[in-house]
């Protein structure tokens, strides 16, 4: 106990006044009197003020983690939005690279060719046949006489800027030359996309019904004679393919569509090894008709064996093109086109019941006559019945309008020629695809629909 006369637990009891210093200056003298003599009550205090001091140090080492914590959250924040913006960086350059430099490995199929070949030496032109992409690399490989080429390209840049010449030379005489799977010269000849899609499906029996509509399907002929069902005759000779219309043949179309049996019943016949006859179901203003096509009419319409056309792809075109039914008539062949995506085009098809010998046409913008021209077939043959003639318009030509009007004018092979009656609108857009329908007769006067 202390000197002073104030008892220890009175002294405690003020403690807690004393540390929060709410107490008076004679009170905190007696108290300090007090402790200075009683070793007891001062250990009591200090032990009621380490807490104070404790927690103090508490808040100060808590305060360091929080601001050690901010600092280090703001740097991992930066770090990753650092790495997110190299990632994306990263697939940019990535994707430029895949787009301008790497480009598409297999682009054969998008690709018109122009071939010349002397004995083993091969010279190939390749366009792509869009207006974006350019063709930036052609690869060749040769085995037994046949070479296969492979086309890659970019999208177009000053790095590549379309159109790609390559010559190659082989190790031994060339017999066929394949791009991207497809036959583009064989035998001394080019042979059409057209050509190649429909060689490639023949087969020799023609008992397997998904083989004869794999030919059929490349051949389009649905879009021709319309939609059909199939039916087989295998049991005995000769062995029939019986193709049923299912919807009625318009009076009007009678003569066009009967002839397109024909030319498609001479492939059919050329390309399925077996198949001795086509014979077609259909009706015509209600009665129920029919049409065949034997193997020995299609050879004598042919001048040789229908069958050779199964063995070679150029033969197969020499019947293409005797029937009408070639790249250019089916609108399919792309080295027909290979300018096209840069220009205007009218796809005409000849829905009249005539073969035309030439059409002539003169292009207006805002009401001014721009240009003028007449198209048709190199050789001098007439635009078939259900043909199609593809007309290019040069862009450059139409000033800044978005449309151009375009008035027709037929020649039939007679000499006589005769003004479609309306004219027609189409975009001036390059790469602009219109196809139209050439309608009519002379007595009524001919029109165009879509």
């Amino acid at each position: 106990m202390s000197k002073t006369n104030i008892p220890c637990d009175t002294v405690r009891d003020l403690f807690p006044s004393y540390i929060d210093k709410l107490t008076s200056d004679t009170t905190n003298q007696l108290i300090q009197e007090h402790i200075s003599d009683c070793a007891e009550c001062s250990d009591i205090l200090s032990s009621m003020r380490a807490p104070e001091a404790d927690s103090l140090e508490a808040v100060q080492k808590e305060t360091k983690e929080i601001d050690f914590l901010k600092k280090n959250k703001r740097r991992n924040l930066k770090i990753i939005i650092g790495s997110v913006a190299g990632a994306i960086a990263l697939v940019i350059v990535i994707l430029l690279l895949k787009a301008f430099v790497i480009g598409e490995a297999n682009y054969s199929g998008m690709v018109a060719t122009r071939v010349e070949v002397s004995g083993s030496d091969v010279t190939l032109t390749a366009v792509p046949i869009d207006s974006i992409h350019a063709v930036s690399n052609l690869t060749f490989e040769e085995e037994d006489g046949v070479v296969t080429v492979r086309a890659r390209a970019v999208l177009m840049s000053f790095l590549h800027r379309g159109d790609l010449r390559r010559e190659f030379t082989a190790s031994q005489s060339i017999r066929r030359i394949m791009l991207g799977g497809q036959i583009i010269w064989d035998d001394g000849a080019p042979v059409s996309f057209f050509t190649s899609q429909v060689y490639q499906t023949r087969h020799d029996y023609m008992g397997s019904i998904s083989d004869n509509l794999r030919t059929a399907e490349a051949l389009n002929m649905s879009r021709y004679i319309g939609s059909f069902t199939s039916e087989l005759k295998t049991a005995q000779e000769p062995y029939v393919w019986k193709i049923i219309l299912e919807k009625e043949v318009p009076q009007n179309e009678r003569i066009v569509r009967e002839d397109d049996m024909e030319r498609f019943a001479y492939v059919l016949l050329g390309v399925i090894g077996n198949l001795q006859e086509v014979e077609y179901a259909y009706t015509i203003d209600g009665e129920s008709l029919t049409k065949s096509i034997t193997a020995q009419n299609a050879t004598e319409f042919f001048g040789r064996n229908i069958k050779d056309c199964g063995r070679s792809p150029r033969i197969l075109g020499d019947l293409f093109n005797k029937t009408g039914l070639d790249t250019y008539a089916m609108g399919l062949a792309a080295e027909y086109y290979i300018y096209e995506s840069r220009n205007v085009m009218l796809n005409l098809v000849n829905f009249t019941e005539y073969e035309i010998q030439s059409i002539t046409y003169s292009i207006y913008s805002d009401g001014n006559l721009i240009s003028g021209g007449g198209i048709c077939h190199a050789d001098n043959s007439p635009i078939s019945r259900n043909g199609e003639t593809i007309i290019l318009f040069e862009r450059g030509d139409f000033g800044n309008g978005d449309n151009i009007t375009i008035e027709l004018g037929i020649e039939m092979p007679d000499g006589k020629s005769y003004t479609v009656n309306e004219k027609i609108r189409v975009p001036a857009q390059s790469g602009a695809k219109t196809t139209m329908k050439l309608c009519g007769n002379v007595k009524d006067g001919f029109r165009i629909e879509q």
